[in-house]
This record gives structure tokens, C-alpha cells and sequence, in this order.
């Protein structure tokens, strides 16, 4: 029962059927790193054919990515809070659900933690940290707690409602960074700097590379843990299909809210982590496309532990390794942007059937809604 539904991974198959996953497996990595090299060919002629040496622009790409200490921190530190939206933003897609509300949840979550800290100022750190990632957590909950409870009983579309929230979230932080929040002294919308008993402090040296880095793998074996329980399982296969779930005695509005806020948590706690770890401080756009990335990098990563693993480090290693492409080659960061795509693209052929399943999940969901408002 608490085997992973989406994923491909069976705890007690049989000789054959692990076999049969193991060809599966060999077949879609094959796939996937020809899919990957034939995007490497492409965007080396489209630099070609822009004037541009797709060979040093690539080693310059990957140079900046690994290439030192503070280009694999700057990877980490990117890939970190991506990967954490991603696993919340998974739970929900294996309940058929689509969250574009992750954005304005870690925007909540960071003032929910900045608020939090200022409480704890006077704390020991073993108190105010814990007591801040709370606060981030229980504050993206808290921005899509509304949503989830529209979507649950009054079949709302959640991807019109969080997405609005999303932008009641923008305004929010606006009005707070340019009022109350602002000190006298600052010319541009921001706050306070993040109180030092509750920062969180570099891993090493002369790097990005932030103790909040480690979030990210607590929530990835979260995750996995997950995925292999019978209540995971309960979730998946509401997702694949709602009216069986249903008919098992599955309470759908349970399902619905309860991912929804998980979802919440994972984007607040990121929350956090950008105040306290990497800026030390909020900003307007300390969100900075971390929730919309998140979501594709659910997607790409097939809402599986590993896959959104994957999928993040990729994003944070094409980050670093496209900022670095353009300022030692000169790369226009249009055309950056055009290689880091098509990487994207042929990385997402080797989960293409888990990205089948979970768009199924959610058209079967619509469904579900179109015959609740009829």
C-alpha cells in the first residue's frame, strides 16, 4: 500500500519485474542524454550562428556552475530553495492539484519569519531559528489557506485563486517594505536587517553556500518518507483518479486542503531561508521567481524525490553557469536564456511519463469539478 504510486519505485516486484524497470530505466536515461545532447548540438549552432564560440561558452557555462568553490555554493544556494518549493509543490501534483501561488507564499513566509525573528531579537539562536523557520512556515500556509478551502468545497479553481493570492502577496510586501517595515534611514523598499541570533551563518567561506542549504535535503528525505507512506499513497491515488479514491472512503476535501498547505509550509520555509540565510534581510523581490520555478521544477522532475532533486540542481547549475557564461564571454543574456532552455527541455524527456501521469491527475480533477458545478 505504501509503495510510490508516481515514480516507478515498487517496493516487493518480482525478479521480472524489476528487470522490465531496470530496461525501462536504461531506456529512458538513454533517451534523455541523447534528448540532452542533441540540445548541446542546437545551441551550439544557434551560437555559431550568432557569432559567438559555443565551445567556450560552454566550458565558461560549466566553469561557473562547478568550476570553484564559490560557483558550486552559488549552485547550492540556488538550487536549495528551488528544490524545497519543488517537493511541496509535488505533494499537490500527485493530488492532481496546481499550485501558482508557491510565489506569494514565500514572500508571506519571509515576512512571517522576519516578523518572528524581531520577536525573538532577545532569544537564544536555538530558539529564534526554529521559531522563525515556524514562522515562515505557518505564514505560506497561512496565504494559501483560503484557496485551498475555495478549491475543497466550493470547487474553485486553484490556479485563479493562488495565483491571485500571488499578487495580493506583491502588493503586501510593497506596502510594508515602503511603510512600516522600512527603516528611516533606507532609501529603497526594504527592511531591517534580519537579527543576528537569527541568522543563518555560510557553511564555507567566501561563498553563498548557507546552513539553509540543508533544509533542503531534511525536506528531500521528508519527501521520500512521503511518497512510501500509506497516506502518500492515499493522495496519489486521488490524484489518478478522484472518484475511486472517493468511493474507498478517501475524503477529497481532506486531500485537497491538506497538500495545498503542505505545499504553503515548503514555499514559507523558503521563505525564511532567503531572509535569514542568503540576503539577511527582505526585500520586494526576494521571491525572485523561486515559486514559479519551483513549479516546473516539479513538473520536469516528475513529482519524484529524485527527479525534483535532479531537476533543481540542474536550474541552479544553469543559473550560476548562465550569469557566468554572460559576463566572461559576453554571452547577451537573451541567448543564455535560449541554451538554458533547451537543456531544460531535452533533461525533461527522461520524465516524460510521470509528467503524462500527473497532467492526467489534474485534467481528471477538472472533471471532477465540472460535474460537482453541474
Amino acid at each position: 500500500m505504501a509503495d510510490t504510486f508516481i515514480g516507478g519505485d515498487v517496493g516487493d516486484a518480482s525478479p521480472e519485474s524489476r528487470k522490465d524497470e531496470g530496461r525501462r530505466l536504461t531506456t529512458s536515461l538513454s533517451t534523455s542524454c541523447l534528448a540532452v545532447l542533441i540540445a548541446i548540438v542546437l545551441g551550439g549552432l544557434i551560437m555559431l550562428m550568432s557569432g559567438e564560440n559555443p565551445l567556450t561558452a560552454y566550458t565558461a557555462m560549466v566553469d561557473g556552475a562547478f568550476g570553484s568553490k564559490f560557483a558550486l555554493g552559488e549552485t547550492l544556494s540556488r538550487a536549495a530553495p528551488l528544490a524545497i518549493v519543488g517537493y511541496g509543490t509535488a505533494v499537490a501534483l500527485r493530488a492532481g492539484l496546481i499550485t501558482i501561488g508557491a510565489q506569494g507564499q514565500v514572500v508571506a513566509g519571509a515576512i512571517g519569519a522576519l516578523v518572528t525573528a524581531q520577536f525573538f531579537e532577545s532569544a537564544p539562536s536555538a530558539v529564534a531559528i526554529p521559531a522563525a523557520a515556524l514562522g515562515g512556515a505557518l505564514f505560506g500556509m497561512a496565504w494559501v489557506l483560503i484557496p485551498a478551502l475555495l478549491r475543497a468545497h466550493f470547487s474553485v479553481n486553484e490556479i485563479l485563486s493562488t495565483l491571485l493570492f500571488t499578487e495580493f502577496a506583491a502588493l503586501l510586501i510593497e506596502y510594508l517594505l515602503n511603510n512600516p517595515l522600512k527603516p528611516p534611514t533606507a532609501i529603497t523598499p526594504q527592511s531591517d536587517p534580519y537579527p543576528d541570533n537569527g541568522v543563518l551563518g555560510l557553511v564555507i567561506d567566501g561563498t553563498r553556500f548557507h546552513i539553509g542549504v540543508f533544509v533542503a535535503v531534511a525536506i528531500g528525505l521528508l519527501f521520500v518518507w512521503w511518497v512510501r507512506s500509506d497516506r502518500g499513497f492515499s493522495y496519489d491515488l486521488y490524484g489518478e483518479n478522484p472518484s475511486l479514491a472517493q468511493s474507498l472512503g478517501i475524503s477529497g476535501n481532506r486531500v485537497i486542503v491538506n497538500s495545498l498547505l503542505i505545499s504553503g509550509a515548503t514555499a514559507g520555509l523558503v521563505g525564511w531561508i532567503q531572509a535569514a540565510g542568503l540576503l539577511q534581510r527582505v526585500y520586494v523581490e526576494i521571491a525572485s521567481d523561486i515559486g514559479f520555478f519551483g513549479l516546473v521544477v516539479a513538473f520536469l522532475g516528475g513529482a519524484t524525490p529524485g527527479g525534483v532533486l535532479v531537476a533543481a540542481l540542474l536550474f541552479g547549475a544553469l543559473q550560476s553557469g548562465g550569469l557566468a557564461m554572460q559576463s566572461s564571454e559576453g554571452i547577451p543574456a537573451s541567448l543564455s536564456d535560449i541554451i538554458q532552455a533547451l537543456l531544460l527541455l531535452g533533461f525533461s524527456i527522461r520524465y516524460a511519463p510521470q509528467i503524462i501521469r500527473l497532467t492526467r491527475g489534474v485534467m481528471a480533477n477538472f472533471t471532477l469539478i465540472g460535474k460537482r458545478r453541474t
